[in-house]
């Protein structure tokens, strides 16, 4: 097993154990007459909001973006990056079909779709931007600090490591492969796990919204 394949492993467990108090918390709620079991997903699904830190990212017109800029959409949120051989485009292509499928579904739905590089190093605005829009012209792309990247990315449960590589000359990137869906305030709402596949987040989103819907009544 390479230091990657041990990544992706510890990632699974650390996706498992973040959600591990809200998965508790939730128990302890249902005692309450006015609570709401969250739907089952391929995923979590929180039953309060989690806030965004304070960051600022680069959009790919290279203006500043923070959590701010996330009001007004259901934003979904890929981490990765373009240099990614496999699981990133592959995820992109679902993320497109998803979009796709919400437009039939839920016409009226404002939504926004974002690949975050954890690879700024190679990732500038502008190629981060034409990567993106080579899966659809309307998704966007967030680069920027590392340590601003990490701060998001561990608020969404995501792990990711880059490694150089024997020569020094290179280097590797690895990352936990999830969709964080953010609701229109900026807060996550959900977290949907491999394997992604367009008909099952498409589903799943379905719940998730009915899900936020009862929970604001």
């Amino acid at each position: 097993m390479n230091s990657v394949s041990r990544l992706l492993m510890v990632a699974a467990f650390a996706t498992v154990a973040g959600f591990g108090a809200v998965t508790a918390r939730q128990v302890l709620m249902v005692n309450s007459p006015a609570a709401l079991a969250a739907p089952e997903i391929n995923g979590f699904v929180l039953q309060q909001p989690r806030l965004l830190p304070a960051f600022e990212l680069l959009n790919g017109q290279a203006e500043t973006f923070t959590a701010a800029d996330f009001a007004g959409s259901w934003s979904f949120l890929y981490f990765g990056f373009t240099y990614c051989p496999d699981i990133c485009p592959t995820a992109m292509v679902e993320m497109a079909k998803l979009k796709t499928l919400l437009s039939t579904s839920h016409p009226d739905l404002l939504t926004e779709f974002y690949l975050v590089s954890v690879d700024p190093e190679r990732d500038t605005p502008q190629r981060v931007q034409e990567y993106v829009t080579y899966f659809d012209d309307n998704f966007k792309g967030l680069t920027g600090d590392l340590d601003d990247i990490s701060k998001l990315a561990q608020t969404a449960s995501v792990i990711h490591v880059i490694e150089p590589s024997a020569d020094g000359e290179s280097y590797e990137v690895g990352h936990s492969s999830t969709i964080t869906l953010l609701d229109p305030q900026g807060s996550i709402r959900a977290i949907f796990k491999e394997p992604l596949r367009a008909a099952t987040l498409a589903d799943d989103v379905s719940q998730v919204l009915s899900y936020a819907e009862l929970m604001t009544e």
